[in-house]
């Protein structure tokens, strides 16, 4: 993405929505590389698409969030939330999943879970003691079904027109692989 994005606590749709085409941006080169043969570009591509998403949901749904952790009397975690939280940064996903699955989001943590796992691939490739994924058949398994998943996610959201189009050429272009 180009652009650089706005304050999210002074235009928090507008973030949202821009980490949400940054996410279908990138879903959409994941799917190019994968056509190509790259699939830990593939791999690094889909993680980056994964955590845009996290943080267009976190946006999205920020006051719900820190209505809840009012409640729960967690201020450390809503001053976390504020400082960097809404980033959906890499060490906190599974966090996050959790508090968007407490909100009604469901399979996040277990999506997270498997997007860190293609996240270790993109960097490690296929090495046996490192690695999830022991064979590029699996990966691209993997890859296929991470990116169908992330695709039925989006589904949800209200998208404007350029959103609609791009999720279109993505859905188009994962049916032929």
């Amino acid at each position: 993405m180009e652009s650089q994005l706005p304050k999210f606590t002074r235009e928090p749709e507008k973030y949202s929505r821009l980490r949400l085409l940054e996410a279908l941006q990138e879903l959409y080169l994941s799917i190019e590389m994968l056509k190509e043969g790259y699939t830990r570009n593939s791999a690094s591509k889909l993680f980056l698409s994964w955590k845009a998403l996290m943080s267009s949901l976190v946006v999205s749904n920020f006051n719900k969030i820190i209505e809840k952790k009012k409640k729960e009397g967690k201020e450390d975690d809503i001053k976390w939330y504020l400082r960097i939280g809404y980033s959906a940064p890499t060490t906190e996903l599974m966090g996050i999943a959790r508090d968007l699955e407490d909100l009604g989001f469901r399979g996040l943590v277990n999506l997270t879970t498997a997007m860190l796992g293609i996240h270790k691939y993109a960097y490690t490739g296929l090495d046996e003691d490192i690695s999830l994924s022991h064979s590029r058949k699996d990966a691209i398994i993997a890859l296929k079904e991470l990116i169908k998943s992330e695709i039925d996610i989006v589904n949800v959201n209200s998208l404007d027109e350029e959103e609609k189009e791009l999720l279109e050429k993505i859905k188009k272009e994962i049916d032929k692989l």
